[in-house]
């Protein structure tokens, strides 16, 4: 064995998918002389990445998309799912955000354009293998809040939420407010900063852990904020580079056990992207008609966007045990979904958080209501940890 080999057999391995000669010999190029990886073997069809890998164990899989991306993606979702140990990248010559988004569905880690293989393959290998292994712990889960109203509750829900992760897993958990209308998220803990989600997305260069560590704000020990581009006091309006959204949120997974979002009036494709990287997406609303019907719209998105149904949990929030004008049973047959959660209406309990500005279990610790949000996160960060689907 060459001094040459001996290395190699110290970096983990790498899987390529390709019919393309040119793109294997790029790819061969530039794991030649990578510090991080090395090729372990090329195969021709996705169908044949079980056989390579119970030979290989690569840790890495390299699939190139070309000439048919919808095909090779569909084929791919099984495969990723009975190798979560291994890390998938997409390589394709072109580059846009619905193809983006339907790798990230189809359950690929990082979108690699081919041209960028020789200067950038080592270091995305390097961010994939290693970010996780660092700390010795894999990457975070990302939750997102979907509003089915105005005024339903999903600012109060992410911060529960999130805080009540915070405290379950004993890990750093992030907040991010995407409700570029109002910020309710500042206003409601009454804090304010320079930076926010839009400044990580805006400089779409350095998109990195470092970068989101930098920009959200220290509102508690281990619970982050990044401000929405209503809270940051700009000269004018700041567009918001949402194409760069599952970047940043990938580098959020490598800092925090938990990434919360709060996504009240985003629009449809941005909603697809951000379920698309999402441990679970909740779908918030009170037990009104107005609510209910845009909940099932929702719902049936989600679904059709290719979301998993286990994977959505609608929230019934603020429910009172009388006067309600729809029933809960009839919430759970209208949306379409076994699960339903409710989150009972305490008025008092909650008016006292939001003057405080403070979460429930630092103002309310005994309070039912600060309960409920308890038992969700609960069942949140087991079936995280299990990786067995909806909480039960």
């Amino acid at each position: 064995m060459t001094a040459m080999d001996a290395d190699n057999t110290a970096k983990p391995n790498v899987l390529l998918v390709t019919k393309d000669g040119a793109t294997a010999e790029t790819v061969r190029s530039a794991l030649s002389s990578s510090q991080h990886a090395a090729l372990a073997s090329v195969c021709k069809e996705v169908s044949q990445i079980d056989s390579h890998l119970s030979r290989t164990a690569a840790r890495a899989v390299l699939v190139d998309i070309d000439p048919d991306p919808s095909r090779i993606l569909y084929d791919l979702r099984p495969v990723v799912s009975a190798h979560v140990q291994s890390c998938f990248v997409a390589l394709s010559s072109t580059v846009n955000e619905k193809l983006i988004l339907e790798a990230m569905q189809a359950g690929a880690r990082h979108f690699l354009r081919k041209q960028s293989v020789p200067a950038e393959l080592d270091e995305v290998l390097e961010g994939l293998l290693y970010a996780g292994a660092k700390e010795g712990t894999k990457l975070g889960d990302v939750v997102s809040i979907f509003s089915s109203g105005g005024g339903c509750g999903t600012t109060t829900v992410t911060i529960n939420l999130a805080n009540e992760l915070r405290l379950a897993s004993s890990k750093r958990v992030l907040a991010i407010d995407l409700d570029d209308y109002y910020g309710t998220l500042s206003s409601y803990l009454g804090i304010a900063g320079r930076y926010g989600i839009a400044d990580v997305l805006q400089d779409e260069q350095r998109i990195d852990k470092h970068l989101i560590e930098t920009s959200a704000y220290s509102y508690l020990k281990d619970f982050d904020v990044l401000l929405s581009p209503a809270s940051v006091r700009r000269n004018g309006a700041t567009l918001v580079q949402y194409q760069n959204l599952t970047e940043a949120l990938q580098a959020c997974r490598e800092v925090y056990r938990y990434t919360l979002i709060d996504a009240p009036r985003v629009e449809q494709s941005v909603a697809a992207q951000l379920a698309a990287v999402s441990k679970f997406s909740l779908v918030v609303f009170q037990l009104t008609v107005k609510d209910l019907k845009v909940a099932r719209e929702l719902v049936c998105f989600l679904v059709e966007s290719g979301v998993a149904r286990d994977r959505i949990i609608p929230v019934a929030n603020r429910v009172r045990k009388r006067a309600s004008l729809v029933r809960l049973e009839d919430s759970k047959r209208a949306i379409g979904l076994n699960c339903l959660y409710q989150i009972r209406s305490n008025w008092q309990r909650a008016m006292k958080a939001l003057n405080h500005g403070q979460p429930l279990a630092q103002v309310a610790r005994s309070s039912r209501l600060r309960r409920d949000f308890k038992d969700l996160a609960a069942r949140i960060h087991t079936a995280a940890i299990n990786g067995d689907g909806k909480p039960r």
